[in-house]
């Protein structure tokens, strides 16, 4: 039987790349999350209940997430952390490639 180490679906997105802007996305409930090494390229962020959380930006300064609308905006931020979360907070946070 002929074994193809390229035929999954996952390694057509590798052998061909990703057909949208977003490519996977992480879920913020609270505590610390950094996005530098493996968590790099993430770059838009939906708030569906801020939880006191912040934002650090990669290239300084900070967002508390309560000032961003809740409810399906993405905003196109370049985050380095979000921290100060708690048990309410629910972050969308989206790798994308380009500009959202």
């Amino acid at each position: 039987m002929w074994n193809d180490t390229y035929s999954t679906d996952q390694n057509q997105f590798d052998r061909l790349g990703h057909p949208g802007r977003i490519t996977s996305v992480l879920e913020y409930t609270g505590g610390q999350i950094d996005f530098t090494g493996s968590n790099y390229g993430y770059g838009g962020v939906a708030v569906a209940m801020h939880g006191e959380a912040t934002a650090s930006l990669s290239g300084g300064g900070e967002i508390p997430l309560d000032h961003l609308d809740v409810g399906g905006n993405i905003y196109p931020l370049s985050i380095a952390k979000i921290y100060n979360g708690n048990a309410t907070s629910r972050v969308y946070i989206f790798k994308v490639q380009g500009t959202i």
